[in-house]
């Protein structure tokens, strides 16, 4: 399916997954997504977070490769992004979850220093899990995302926050500032394409579109 998506968008520059990129699956799996994304021949940059559904040796193989947001700021030329990986704990049944301690330390470590300088480009947060009590992490009729990403967002106003996890609260949504993207589930087809002005003398954000 990620060929199909890339297909679909030849011009994209730059591709931003929110983890699991596979299903408990191994090292071969992993790289035949990420293989996928690169299909038609095109470089372009591919930086990630891994899901809880992504083993340690995934994790690893991701990090390896270049791949890994968690702990590397990407300062491209159009914007500065930063992630952090992990479901947020719940039974431990899971391959990669973290409690809200957890979470909010590994983001916090990169948010702080990153927006504490000058802002010429838009920041973009990358995490699994969605901020608790946004469009992005309904389940049902209950909110299930991080409370301390939902405090993150609101102190830091990152101007993108793309995350993943809850595969029915698919949304372009716009919290307190940030502009909340959770595209769905890419084994369905779904994805968003966010488009940005690279002149800091305009608007940063020109629009951020779901597909299926």
């Amino acid at each position: 399916m990620a060929a199909a998506i890339i297909a679909r968008h030849p011009s994209l520059d730059c591709v931003l997954i929110a983890g699991d990129i596979t299903n408990f699956g191994d090292v071969k799996s992993a790289r035949a997504v990420i293989d996928a994304l690169f299909s038609d021949g095109k470089r372009r940059c591919v930086f990630l977070v891994a899901g809880n559904c992504d083993p340690l040796s995934v994790r690893t193989f991701f990090k390896a490769e270049g791949l890994e947001t968690e702990g590397y700021e990407r300062d491209l030329p159009f914007a500065s992004i930063v992630g952090v990986g992990g479901g947020l704990r719940r039974a431990g049944l899971t391959s990669f979850e973290r409690t809200e301690s957890e979470l909010n330390k590994a983001l916090t470590a990169q948010l702080s220093p990153l927006l504490a300088k000058d802002r010429k480009k838009p920041v973009i947060v990358l995490t699994h899990t969605p901020p608790y009590g946004t469009n992005a992490d309904r389940h049902g009729e209950m909110h299930v995302g991080s409370k301390e990403f939902a405090k993150a967002m609101v102190e830091y106003g990152p101007d993108v926050w793309i995350c993943g996890h809850i595969h029915e609260s698919r949304c372009v949504s716009l919290e307190d500032g940030t502009l909340v993207i959770n595209p769905g589930p890419c084994s369905c087809g779904s994805h968003a394409i966010l488009e940005l002005n690279e002149s800091p003398d305009e608007k940063r954000l020109v629009r951020a579109s779901l597909f299926r």
